[in-house]
């Protein structure tokens, strides 16, 4: 399941992302991206994750397929998470290795919408 956020615009697009989050809606989410960056050129991402207590990597790569299809075209990302393992993997590289990426805590969604903002 997810959610687009409020708070997206133009350049910065925003998702609540749970552990059930579908095939469907990973291609949803992916075509709202495109439909962005057709639109805006190149987006910043904020991606809150709500759920995923264990998951391999390639797992949650798998469900975040989105944001690793359009890396290219993805300027920053701020992850909001609450749980280490997470964070643990956006400190030693992030999710996508070829872009500015910061963890968050979900606590913190308007520090995070600052820092793609800047």
């Amino acid at each position: 399941m997810y959610q687009q956020l409020s708070g997206s615009s133009e350049k910065l697009l925003g998702f609540k992302i749970s552990d059930g989050v579908t095939g469907e809606d990973a291609w949803q989410i992916g075509a709202i991206m495109a439909e962005q960056i057709a639109a805006s050129g190149k987006i910043r991402l904020l991606v809150e994750i709500e759920g995923f207590r264990h998951m391999e990597p390639e797992a949650l790569l798998e469900k975040l397929k989105f944001a690793r299809e359009y890396a290219k075209d993805i300027e920053r990302i701020a992850v909001l998470s609450d749980r280490v393992w997470i964070k643990s993997w956006v400190k030693v590289g992030g999710l996508l290795a070829h872009n500015e990426v910061e963890h968050f805590d979900r606590s913190e969604i308007e520090a995070a919408w600052k820092w793609l903002e800047r």
